[in-house]
């Protein structure tokens, strides 16, 4: 008698393993009904265990971003009229990474102005994308003239993806006056 009060026991809390773990997944499993749809069966959740705290998760807003690219055939002539070419669209495809990049996760530009003699003797800029760009996907490469080519990526990101990237978001921005931002002593 014992032996069987210890296997229903043993059995029951086995099956309330198999109940809870199922909602302990990833993937919503007690969106309101009794019943947790599965690709294979179907459980039947008691309304006492539903979820108290569910994670409300929205579909992504899913938008595409476009980069275009130019490059042109060298002139050097060591190289075959087929090398130039698929260099050439090697160019124009890295350069249309370059713009996604851009587009993606901004651009740091550093910036250098000589002046003397109220005169601006030397202006310089850099600019610079360090980013990896994931699930692009190559649209078109086009043959442009005097031997140059286009290229066309797109790839589709999710609109969260910016305010996740970006530090300054509209959000999250303080707007400060001048004023109270630049202390104004009077002499």
């Amino acid at each position: 008698m014992k032996k069987q009060t210890v296997l229903k026991v043993g059995l029951v809390g086995l099956a309330s393993v198999f109940v809870l773990s199922g909602c302990i997944q990833s993937t919503p499993c007690c969106s309101g009904d009794d019943v947790k749809p599965n690709n294979q069966s179907a459980v039947a959740v008691p309304s006492a265990m539903k979820h108290t705290t569910q994670v409300a998760e929205s579909k992504p807003e899913l938008m595409k971003i476009s980069g275009i690219g130019y490059g042109a055939e060298s002139t050097f002539g060591a190289y075959t009229p087929g090398q130039r070419r698929l260099m050439a669209i090697r160019a124009s495809k890295l350069d249309a990474y370059r713009a996604l990049a851009e587009q993606l996760y901004g651009i740091k530009i550093d910036s250098n102005t000589s002046i003397s003699t109220l005169t601006a003797k030397s202006d310089s800029f850099r600019a610079r994308v360090n980013a990896v760009v994931r699930g692009a996907r190559i649209v078109s490469v086009t043959p442009m003239a005097d031997r140059n080519y286009e290229t066309v990526l797109e790839v589709y990101v999710d609109k969260r993806f910016f305010e996740q990237t970006f530090v300054y978001t509209a959000s999250k921005a303080k707007i400060s006056s001048p004023e109270s931002v630049y202390q104004v002593s009077s002499y």
